[in-house]
């Protein structure tokens, strides 16, 4: 199998995006490198953010499965003033046009929240998305734009690149590989393909060995695809 099959089939969209070009342009596997490029042509990887060179801290996941991100998002919703509420928001708001990259892309993460929770999907994906824009070296914001995305059934190859750069970014995370085996096992549903699913399996075991034992929360979902995927292999 060659590389650009074995990304293909692991999820890795970006890699295989750009392995595709790299043997089409050599003069390699030209009739599968342009099957390859047919299928991500609508999902314009070539506009995918690429994070800079200079590597940062990635935020860790706590116990409960929150991020310190998110602490702005529960201070907001801690508010029950509904002015004091409005003007909180219009600060965001604010923010996330006249800021510096940084805060623009925290303010985006945090109104992504505040639209989840007010059943607004699609503005929470394009929120999240923003984020991923302005702070393209921080593997939170992929992770929960490509989480969000699977939940609402985005298609796994707008989903699996999102997921794909956060594990590039901060390969310590269990949570990006859990959610790498719940896209590949919906491709594998999708395609009728067992390598999406074989794939899978590694990328649950994956996030089992870098859980943590606090993790309680976490550990159950993960816990809890294992057996689904157990099930998928032995039917």
């Amino acid at each position: 199998m060659s590389n650009m099959v074995q990304y293909f089939y692991d999820g890795q969209f970006l890699k295989c995006y750009e392995e595709a070009k790299r043997q089409l342009q050599g003069g390699e596997n030209e009739e599968q490198a342009t099957q390859f490029l047919k299928i991500f042509e609508k999902y314009e990887y070539e506009k995918f953010p690429k994070p800079a060179a200079q590597k940062i801290a990635q935020s860790v996941e706590r116990a409960n499965e929150s991020y310190p991100e998110n602490d702005e998002v529960e201070q907001l919703r801690a508010i029950k003033d509904e002015q004091q509420f409005s003007e909180k928001v219009k600060q965001l708001e604010h923010d996330a046009r006249t800021a510096d990259a940084e805060r623009k892309a925290q303010s985006f993460y945090v109104q992504g929240h505040l639209f989840l929770m007010a059943h607004h999907y699609d503005e929470s994906v394009h929120c999240f998305m923003e984020a991923v824009k302005h702070h393209p070296n921080k593997a939170l914001y992929y992770g929960i734009a490509g989480q969000t995305m699977n939940r609402f059934n985005w298609s796994p190859f707008d989903v699996m690149v999102y997921i794909e750069r956060a594990i590039d970014l901060d390969p310590e995370n269990a949570r990006w590989y859990w959610n790498k085996a719940l896209v590949l096992t919906q491709l594998y549903k999708d395609l009728n393909a067992e390598p999406f699913l074989e794939n899978a399996l590694i990328s649950i075991e994956k996030a089992i060995e870098t859980s943590r034992e606090d993790q309680v929360s976490l550990r159950s979902g993960i816990d809890s695809t294992l057996e689904n995927l157990k099930e998928y292999l032995f039917n």
